[in-house]
């Protein structure tokens, strides 16, 4: 899960491009040049690893991953603009508080940002620095106040409190499965089309050892590999195939009706999310009303 959060300025980019279809429109509305507009979503699409449009004959149309991503940028934006309006206007606090967090990218985005905008109503004396190089916590304990992390609960010079186990599942559209019926078994899951997820932490590969199945019978299993969960989601929203994702990524989806699940039997693995702070800090006024708050909504994941 290593990587970066797209920047603002290329998610505004994207977002008017998405909605005006046009680079120089979008640059005007943005008061920046068609060829800045240009680079910033050609930057995006590099991070992202996937194409947001068709470009054809001079024409701009969104792929079904850009329609996607458009819809939930969109929504993102008109958050985080409503809640600088509305810290901005408040003129109850001339003090604030900054408070360095860390998690990982597919947390940040699908679950942690789209929650902020009630935490900083709650709290708008807090200031959240939100960051995405979860490895600097193992690495340098000065780089962040507060972090969300999944792992085994052991992070050198930070005091690690469970927060909530997660279960995962084999999941695929309805559209994908037609045809076609659920399977028993963990190991079946293998006979779908399936995307993996290419990083250390792999959570395919924890499945399908938990499954029973060697490394080398791992390593022969076909499919498209992605590093990040929201990667993984996009790829089976859009009719790829099968893959392992965790309950918070996709239980929304599964109450829609847009993602079934594919297999009987779900594994929850031994390690679950933790909060970590500095233990001779957890009196600190950030970190105590960040990690009330956090407390209060862990049945949410």
């Amino acid at each position: 899960m290593r990587g970066k959060l797209p920047t603002i300025i290329s998610l505004q980019c994207f977002d008017a491009v998405a909605h005006h279809l046009n680079m120089t429109y979008a640059g005007n509305a943005l008061h920046l040049t068609q060829s800045a507009v240009s680079r910033q979503v050609k930057n995006l699409e590099k991070l992202i690893g996937r194409e947001l449009f068709y470009r054809q004959d001079n024409q701009l149309t969104l792929t079904p991953v850009g329609e996607q991503y458009a819809e939930e940028v969109h929504k993102m934006l008109n958050s985080l603009n409503a809640v600088t309006q509305k810290i901005s206007s408040n003129t109850e606090f001339t003090k604030t508080v900054k408070l360095k967090v860390v998690t990982e990218p597919t947390f940040a985005i699908a679950w942690l940002m789209p929650k902020l905008n009630e935490f900083y109503t709650n709290y708008p004396d807090i200031e959240i620095d939100l960051g995405t190089d979860f490895e600097a916590v193992a690495r340098n304990t000065r780089r962040c106040d507060f972090a969300i992390l999944w792992g085994d609960g052991e992070w050198p010079h930070y005091y690690a409190e469970p927060l909530r186990h997660d279960t995962y599942f084999a999941v695929c559209t309805p559209k994908y499965l037609r045809g076609r019926k659920p399977v028993k078994t963990m190991r079946e899951v293998a006979d779908f089309d399936f995307i993996h997820q290419s990083n250390a932490m792999s959570t395919t590969d924890e499945w399908f050892l938990k499954a029973g199945m060697t490394e080398k019978e791992i390593s022969m299993i076909g499919g498209q590999y992605f590093d990040y969960f929201i990667y993984l989601l996009q790829a089976v929203k859009n009719n790829i195939g099968v893959s392992i994702l965790p309950e918070y990524l996709i239980k929304d989806a599964i109450v829609e009706g847009e993602l079934i699940v594919a297999c009987e039997q779900s594994f929850k693995p031994s390690q679950r999310f933790h909060i970590l702070y500095d233990k001779e800090r957890q009196d600190d006024y950030a970190i105590r009303q960040f990690r009330k708050w956090l407390l209060t909504h862990k049945d949410d994941m």
